[in-house]
C-alpha cells in the first residue's frame, strides 16, 4: 500500500519514541509498498527555539524567525532516518525545500504556491522511504519560510494529494471524539466524520488537524484516516470522507470544539462611510488574522462600531496597527478578555430546526450568561466567560447526547 504517514511532535518527543516508529515501520512494511513519513518538530521544541530567539533580542525579523524554526523538523526527520536505516530499512530524510515545496515569501505563515516532488518520487522509486520534514518550504527568493500553525498537516496532505495517495495522520489519541474526552469523559468515539464537520471543528478551535489541510485534502480527493501512533487496529481510528458516504438524517449535531484564549474586540466611534471598516478588515487579512462573529451598529448619523472576536494576542497587534494609522484617528478600541468560544458542528443541522434554540434553552436554564453568538449552515458558536466553560461544555454535550 501506497501512503503518506504523518507524526506529530508528540510522537517523535524522544529518542525512544522515533525508535519505536522506525521499529513499527520495519515491522508493518511490505516490500513494494511506497512511503512517505512527514515529521513534526521534536515535543515542545518549537517553543524552546521561540523562546531562544527572544533572548537574543526583542525584535526578531520574521525571516530570520522562519530559518531557525525550520531546524526542529530537520532535526525530527534526520533521527527517523537514521533508526530506520539502522533497523533495515532504506530512508532519506529531506528538509521543505528538497521535498519540493515553493511558497510565497509571507514568512511564519507561507502558503504553498507549487509542489514538485520529483526527488520525493525518485526516492520511493529507489525502494526507500522519503521521510519529509513538515512546516516549512523555501520562497521563490530562496528563503526558508514556515507554514503557521499546523503546518506539518499541509505538508503531508500536499504531499500525499500530488501523489495521489492516502494520508494518514498520527497523534497520541485514539482518534476524534465528540467532545475532548478531558472536559466531558462520557464522550463518543466518532469511527468517522465528514470533510465540512472536520474543518469546521478545526476552524473553531479543535487541533486534531490545520483547517487548510482539510481544505486540501476536500478538495483533491484526499483519503484522511486520524489515529494513533503504533496502534496497527484502524478501526479504532476516524476516517475523514465525503457527506455522501455518511448517514447524518439523525445526528444533527456531529461534535463539539472549545477554543479558549478568546476576546471580543469592539472597534467605537468609526466613521460610518464604509471605508473605515473596510481598512479594518483590510488589516486584518494582511495580519492574517482569522475573526469571527462579526457585527456593526450604527452609534449615530455618522459612526458606528465594529465587533468581532479573534485571540487575545491576535487583537493586539491590530490595536498597534490602529493605533498608528491616521485613516482611524478618534477611533477607541475595547476589549473584552478571559473568553470561550463553545461551537456545535454537525452536517446535520442543514436539515434540521431547532438547534440554536435548543442551545439558548440549554444556557438559560444553566444560568449561563454567553456574548456574541454566530451561525452557520453546519455549526452555532457562542462566546461564554472562562469560569462557564466547562458547565457550558458539559451541559451542551448532555443536552445532544455527544
Amino acid at each position: 500500500m501506497n501512503v503518506v504517514q504523518k507524526y506529530n511532535g508528540r510522537c517523535v518527543d524522544t529518542i525512544d519514541k522515533i525508535k519505536a516508529i522506525a521499529k513499527h515501520v520495519a515491522e508493518t512494511r511490505q516490500e513494494g509498498d511506497g512511503l512517505v513519513i512527514v515529521a513534526s518538530a521534536m515535543g515542545r521544541t518549537t517553543d524552546r527555539l521561540m523562546k531562544m530567539a527572544q533572548e537574543v533580542g526583542e525584535e526578531i525579523p520574521k525571516r530570520e524567525l522562519d530559518a531557525l524554526l525550520a531546524t526542529g523538523e530537520q532535526q525530527s526527520v534526520a533521527l527517523l532516518a537514521i533508526a530506520l536505516n539502522n533497523l533495515g530499512v532504506p530512508a532519506v530524510s529531506m528538509t521543505g525545500f528538497q521535498s519540493g515545496f515553493i511558497t510565497n515569501d509571507y514568512h511564519t505563515n507561507a502558503k504553498i504556491k507549487e509542489i514538485n516532488t520529483e526527488k520525493v518520487e525518485e526516492i520511493i522509486a529507489q525502494g526507500k522511504v522519503a521521510v519529509v520534514a513538515g512546516f516549512q518550504g523555501v520562497s521563490e527568493d530562496g528563503d526558508v519560510t514556515t507554514l503557521g500553525r499546523g503546518g506539518s498537516d499541509i505538508t503531508a496532505v500536499a504531499i500525499a494529494a500530488h501523489l495521489e495517495w492516502p494520508c494518514e495522520v498520527y497523534s497520541t489519541t485514539d482518534c476524534l471524539y465528540t467532545v475532548d474526552p478531558q472536559v466531558y469523559p462520557q464522550a463518543k468515539r466518532l469511527p468517522a466524520i465528514t470533510y465540512e464537520e472536520m474543518m469546521e471543528l478545526a476552524n473553531l478551535g479543535a487541533d486534531k488537524l490545520e483547517t487548510r489541510s482539510v481544505e486540501l485534502a476536500k478538495k483533491y480527493g484526499v483519503k484522511l484516516f486520524l489515529g494513533k501512533s503504533l496502534e496497527r487496529d484502524k478501526s479504532k481510528g476516524t476516517y475523514i470522507m465525503n457527506n455522501d458516504n455518511l448517514l447524518v438524517e439523525d445526528m444533527p449535531v456531529t461534535g463539539m470544539s472549545i477554543q479558549e484564549d478568546i476576546a471580543i474586540f469592539t472597534l467605537k466611534n468609526v466613521k460610518n462611510d464604509g471605508r473605515t471598516v473596510a481598512e479594518c478588515f483590510k488589516i486584518l487579512g494582511e495580519l492574517n488574522i482569522n475573526v469571527d462573529m462579526i457585527s456593526q451598529q450604527s452609534t449615530g448619523k455618522d459612526t458606528c462600531s465594529v465587533s468581532f472576536s479573534c485571540t487575545r494576542a491576535q487583537g493586539k497587534e491590530l490595536k498597534k496597527h490602529i493605533d498608528a494609522d491616521k485613516a482611524f484617528a478618534g477611533v477607541t478600541v475595547e476589549c473584552e478578555e478571559d473568553l470561550a468560544m463553545i461551537s456545535l458542528v454537525g452536517v446535520g443541522m442543514a436539515t434540521h430546526s431547532g438547534v440554536a434554540s435548543e442551545v439558548f434553552n440549554v444556557l438559560a436554564a444553566n444560568d449561563i450568561k454567553y456574548y456574541h453568538i454566530t451561525t452557520s449552515e453546519i455549526s452555532i458558536s457562542v462566546t461564554v466567560d472562562m469560569e462557564w466553560k466547562i458547565k457550558a461544555a458539559l451541559a451542551l454535550a448532555q443536552a445532544f447526547d455527544l
